[in-house]
């Protein structure tokens, strides 16, 4: 009997490698991105251009089944594209087969994923939880301010707000337009702040200038200050400062519940160990440590671990192996600087017990 298992988002049958899923949210179809990978076959309900007559053309909805060459998430709208030849189709539209069409999967649509294989990289992903809760962090300093959303995966998008402000030579000019600023700031957080539910708010910058705008929210957006969850000291009002902030302990503390953090603060012990030479990264130098049990934490980008056959089977067996001797292992699938930074030098290293060199 195949083993099923079922919940909101996705029914899957391991022993055939099928997943049916319907995802309720952003954070959801992020999770579902890494589920899906090239060669797979993907079947979708999706509109198709059809030709009638010389000229005219009509839009036509239709089950279509393909076989996916091209997997993109799309952040600003929160859309996977899944981009392939048509290798199933009505029988009235056998013209579309083996031609080329992007099924484009949003919340609330269905997708039937065919893999050849479910291995325990995606049986971690699908094990894992997704948490809804998100945060508007907010960088400040004067005249510069950047705010950013941070769901569960890392930073969603950001958005800046600029003012030219005089030095202190002009000080009712100066006045002014810091107080326009902090209007533009307020509007434009409060406008992000609706649309996203209404999250909880982190405040980083400068303390003087994070301080007076946490005293002009207060006497004129309320609403912003009441859903502040923390203020925070930041070296500036940019998405850098963001990003430090995401690998600071006030962030591990304030918003401990998105996998995000915990991918930052394994990346960033990581590299401090690289430091020390007490890591290594690249697969050839985490293997032969992995082989030796010297490997405590094992970290793994999830798209480098899903690339070739070869590659991930050698994966699957530094996985095996490090939790054998009791190590960790980390699969991160984050949308963050650090997660970037780690992909960068290989998508693959290992936190060491002890020196092997």
């Amino acid at each position: 009997m195949n083993e099923v298992e079922e919940s909101s988002m996705i029914k899957v049958d391991y022993d055939k490698g099928i997943l049916e899923i319907r995802p309720f949210s952003g954070e959801e179809l992020w999770k579902v991105y890494h589920l899906i990978d090239e060669g797979d076959l993907a079947s979708a309900e999706t509109m198709r251009i059809l030709k009638i007559d010389e000229g005219e053309k009509s839009r036509r909805k239709a089950l279509l089944k393909i076989v996916v060459e091209k997997v993109e998430f799309e952040v600003s709208s929160e859309t996977i594209h899944l981009r392939g030849r048509v290798l199933e189709c009505p029988e009235d539209m056998e013209g579309v087969l083996g031609h080329y069409h992007t099924l484009t999967i949003g919340v609330g649509d269905r997708v039937v994923v065919e893999k050849q294989e479910l291995s325990p990289i995606h049986r971690r992903i699908l094990n894992r939880d997704v948490a809804t809760k998100k945060y508007i962090v907010v960088a400040v300093e004067l005249g510069t301010a950047t705010l950013a959303v941070v769901k569960d995966y890392g930073v969603v998008e950001s958005l800046g707000v600029e003012q030219d402000i005089p030095g202190k030579n002009f000080p009712e000019e100066r006045e002014a337009l810091a107080v326009r600023f902090f209007h533009d700031v307020s509007k434009t957080l409060r406008s992000i702040w609706i649309k996203e539910g209404k999250p909880r708010i982190i405040l980083i910058g400068p303390s003087v200038i994070r301080e007076a705008l946490l005293r002009f929210m207060e006497n004129n957006y309320r609403d912003l200050q009441d859903s502040i969850a923390g203020s925070f000291h930041s070296s500036g009002g940019t998405i850098s400062a963001v990003n430090e902030f995401l690998r600071s302990n006030e962030m591990r503390i304030v918003a401990r519940e998105l996998k995000a953090v915990d991918e930052i603060t394994a990346i960033e012990s990581f590299f401090e160990n690289l430091v020390e030479e007490k890591a290594v990264y690249g697969l050839e130098e985490t293997w032969k440590a992995v082989e030796k049990g010297a490997v405590s934490q094992l970290i793994i980008h999830v798209k480098q671990a899903s690339q070739s056959g070869s590659l991930r089977e050698r994966v699957m067996e530094m996985i095996r192996l490090v939790e054998q001797y009791g190590g960790e292992v980390t699969i991160v699938s984050g949308r963050h600087e650090s997660a970037e930074k780690f992909r960068r030098i290989g998508g693959i290293g290992g936190i060491l017990r002890y020196k092997v060199y």
